[in-house]
């Protein structure tokens, strides 16, 4: 993998160079060392994309330890770089860059002096093969999964002929995301190597048990976005004119969590190594956003583009789990998924009905819902020996704090 990335990188450098002249004229900017600061990037891109290999090496072996202290070392680092070359150096906008490409360097070469030596140079052409079979599928895969996730902007901002709607969406969609941002995306980036670190017999029970359980605690952050979406919104948006944008955020994050949920269904493709099938799955999906976005935005303007998000991501769920099935047969408890959202659903309607009573009950209101879920779903989704389980490991926490005060 390493070989193959610094071969391809390597590949894209040269060519960005050679038509850099060409590149830098599209850019729309009269800055004076646009050529300098392209060929930072190209500097910063390769020297990214190797050091993000070695990182995955260290999340499959999970030294997890290593890899946040020398996360949180190399931003410190990085921002102490690009203060003193901005500030104390005075060298404006290629100072910040230089920063990064030193930084990316130094500790793309720290990672391979951890990992070479465990790891060697070696290059084996029927592994590489078996890499190239698994991945390629990935390159459409993709871009159709960035246009799941753009094209309805570019689409709304057509279809309504105005930038109002695209401003009032974009915020939304930003909130609507926190979820994935928060909660998948730290998720995904430890569920493979561990699930990969597993005896093979026993993924496809994990996958089973543990996808109600993150699905949980999906539901849990999309009812706290729902029912606080009004109040953040309006605090972020600075202008009352995009204060209305708080009303696609639940039906947006309810999208999100159609995506987690297909995020854990497509499990078996990778464990199969039949990553061949995405690509078709997703293209599928995309069609369907398009016609939902050509139906709806017309009709409901940026709340239209919210729901397509949402149906588009439940029809990618169910086209998932169908083909997945048929490949990797994975037995999960679906009363613990939906029976949950359920309940978040009802509360949360019953949260945002408040908003009309005077303060600080619709607080009271809101934070109640919450405690409703936690209480309703403890009870009825979670049986006696996992309740049991859960009060032992908090137990087992509060004990290890009362001998460790510090």
């Amino acid at each position: 993998t390493l070989w193959a990335v610094a071969i391809v990188a390597s590949v894209f450098v040269l060519l960005g160079l050679a038509a850099g002249d060409q590149i830098v004229l599209l850019v729309p900017s009269q800055h004076p060392g646009l050529s300098n600061l392209w060929r930072l990037t190209l500097g910063i891109f390769l020297f990214q994309m190797l050091r993000e290999v070695q990182n995955k090496y260290l999340q499959a072996e999970e030294r997890s330890t290593l890899y946040g202290a020398l996360a949180v070392t190399k931003l410190v680092f990085e921002i102490s770089l690009q203060i003193w070359f901005l500030v104390g150096l005075q060298w404006g906008l290629e100072g910040l860059f230089l920063g990064v490409l030193i930084s990316e360097g130094l500790f793309c070469t720290i990672l391979a002096m951890i990992t070479l030596p465990r790891v060697g140079l070696g290059f084996s052409g029927p592994i590489f093969a078996g890499l190239a079979a698994f991945t390629l599928p990935l390159i459409p895969n993709g871009v159709f999964q960035f246009c799941l996730h753009s094209a309805d902007r570019f689409l709304l901002g057509w279809l309504t002929a105005g930038t109002e709607a695209v401003g009032l969406y974009a915020l939304a969609y930003k909130m609507g995301y926190m979820a994935n941002a928060l909660v998948l995306g730290p998720f995904l980036m430890i569920w493979y190597p561990f699930l990969f670190s597993t005896k093979e017999e026993h993924r496809a029970e994990i996958c089973g048990r543990l996808t109600p359980y993150f699905m949980m605690i999906m539901t849990f952050v999309l009812l706290g976005l729902a029912l606080f979406a009004q109040d953040v919104i309006e605090l972020m948006a600075g202008r009352p004119g995009y204060y209305q944008a708080w009303k696609a955020v639940p039906v947006i994050g309810l999208g999100y969590w159609f995506w987690a949920l297909f995020q854990m269904l497509q499990t078996g493709f990778f464990i199969r190594k039949l990553t061949a099938q995405l690509p078709w799955i997703t293209g599928a999906a995309v069609l369907v956003n398009l016609y939902a976005n050509l139906i709806l935005i017309p009709l409901f303007g940026f709340m239209g583009a919210a729901w397509a998000t949402l149906l588009t991501f439940a029809v990618l769920s169910v086209i998932t789990r169908y083909r997945a099935q048929a490949l990797y047969p994975v037995e999960i408890h679906w009363g613990q998924v939906f029976g949950p959202l359920l309940i978040a659903l009802v509360l949360g309607c019953a949260g945002l009905m408040s908003t009309s009573l005077p303060d600080p009950w619709p607080w009271v209101a809101k934070a109640s819902c919450l405690i409703l879920w936690l209480l309703g779903t403890w009870f009825l989704f979670i049986n006696n020996s996992e309740r049991a389980e859960v009060s032992k490991a908090l137990a087992a926490l509060r004990s290890r704090e009362r001998e460790d005060p510090a």
